[in-house]
């Protein structure tokens, strides 16, 4: 590559561009690269500055003065070296989501590979560290459970990621995912599509368990399918009550796209409206967050309502461990656990019931904010009563009818028409036996007593 910068600048914009300068060189089968300014401690500020220095390093590397690996890694030495540069440099700068957690995603990672060089760490480490993930543990406080497939995947993501970030940044040669063309580590295949469903009773005793404000929670969930999140980051300045419409903010979604949800429901109206009440029955401001109590302080946290509710909703008296902020006891928790509901279902409820009354997918996936109409069909949950409906259509009283058999334009059997078109080019013989080998017959016609009665 010679003399070269990472940039997306081209000819004359990239010489006068603000990015660094790098120069590769390849000496006796090894690849060195560099970035100029780091190498010669210098600003360099012109191109003609950037090849002399270039013409240095290539010196330097003729006369077994510059380390690649040393060099390639900017100092870099460990892989808890690379995963701090990794969150200075990848993860802060870009303002993403993950910021907040990314030191939670990143302890089994550091935990396994901290101390390790990272230009020691080889396929069989992965595949170790892979190992190590599938072996039993402690989950959500019960003894021997393993990891899911989907949570496996996401730390092997990050670390996948980890490793691509070093290589683009020119502190690796390779990553231990791949070699060449071939990828050497793959993810494991997931059934992670969630099919809880949340049937009128259930909710219905959800929402008389529930304290007013969480029930107003659950009552936008369903109505409008909004992210938690999205929910708790809800001002009252996002609604328009003259359209009946509420904008959420790009800021505070999880795609970074602003989206409209209309007020569809008489009770997503009057739940809002309620919330809009303070404790002395006036209005609160644009800027006072839409789940607030009646002083205006905004909900951070409900896991503990959200818990206790479902649990009394389902007739079990939730029992907490002693202390403030404790957990559920054993036996309480593994009730809720026992009813598998999540919060999260609320939102794959609102889809299903859309797609379940005839929207199409397309529509649904606007309202739910998804990128991808993949992912929305992860959400295209139908009840069993419902398949169990679709599959007795089969008991109808209709005969089956094959595509050969519908009648022709002009009257005639469409199966007649072709089979008298077909002898005009074919040969009595043509099809003897199932017709020539790799080819289907062209009787379609299925000679069974139980389908033609």
């Amino acid at each position: 590559m010679g003399l070269y910068k990472r940039c997306q600048h081209k000819g004359r914009s990239r010489d006068r561009c603000e990015h660094e300068w790098h120069g590769s060189f390849q000496h006796r089968a090894t690849l060195h690269r560099t970035s100029l300014s780091k190498w010669a401690d210098e600003d360099i500020r012109s191109k003609q500055q950037a090849q002399a220095i270039y013409e240095r390093f290539r010196q330097a590397v003729r006369d077994g003065r510059v380390s690649p690996e040393e060099d390639r890694r900017d100092g870099l030495r460990t892989f808890d070296e690379l995963a701090d540069r990794y969150v200075e440099r990848y993860v802060k700068p870009r303002g993403l989501r993950t910021a907040a957690d990314i030191e939670y995603r990143l302890k089994p990672l550091r935990e396994f590979f901290g101390p390790k060089e990272i230009v020691a760490i080889k396929t069989a480490d992965v595949e170790d560290f892979i190992g190590d993930l599938r072996k039993p543990r402690v989950v959500n406080r019960q003894a021997d459970r393993t990891l899911s497939p989907a949570s496996i995947n996401r730390r092997l993501a990050q670390l996948r990621h980890m490793f691509n970030w070093a290589v683009a940044r020119e502190y690796l040669e390779r990553t231990p995912f791949r070699r060449g063309s071939a990828t050497l580590i793959r993810l494991f295949r997931e059934d992670n599509k969630r099919r809880r469903r949340v049937s009128e009773d259930e909710e219905r005793q959800l929402l008389d368990a529930a304290p007013p404000l969480l029930r107003a929670m659950i009552v936008c969930a369903l109505d409008t399918g909004m992210r938690r999140g999205e929910m708790l980051a809800l001002t009252f300045g996002d609604v328009d009550w003259t359209n009946q419409v509420i904008t959420l903010r790009g800021e505070t979604t999880k795609s970074g796209r602003t989206r409209m949800l209309p007020i569809a429901t008489l009770r997503l109206k009057a739940v809002l409206e309620w919330l809009r009440l303070d404790d002395a029955n006036e209005t609160k401001g644009d800027d006072v967050a839409v789940f607030s109590n009646a002083a205006g302080e905004p909900v951070r946290h409900f896991r503990k309502a959200w818990e206790t509710t479902i649990l009394r909703a389902s007739g079990h008296q939730p029992e907490w461990e002693k202390g403030s902020n404790k957990p559920l006891t054993q036996e309480s928790h593994a009730a809720f656990r026992a009813i598998n509901l999540h919060w999260h279902d609320l939102r794959h409820e609102y889809a299903s019931r859309l797609v379940e009354r005839g929207v199409p997918l397309s529509q649904v996936r606007d309202l739910l904010g998804h990128a991808s109409i993949v992912t929305t069909e992860r959400y295209d949950n139908h009840t069993f009563a419902a398949l169990q409906a679709a599959a007795a259509r089969l008991e109808s009283g209709k005969s089956f009818t094959s595509a050969s058999q519908t009648r022709a334009p002009n009257g005639v059997d469409r199966a007649d028409s072709e089979s008298a078109s077909d002898s005009k080019v074919r040969q009595p013989n043509d099809f003897e036996a199932g017709g020539p080998p790799g080819d289907r017959t062209r009787d379609t016609v299925i000679k069974s007593h139980v389908l033609y009665h």
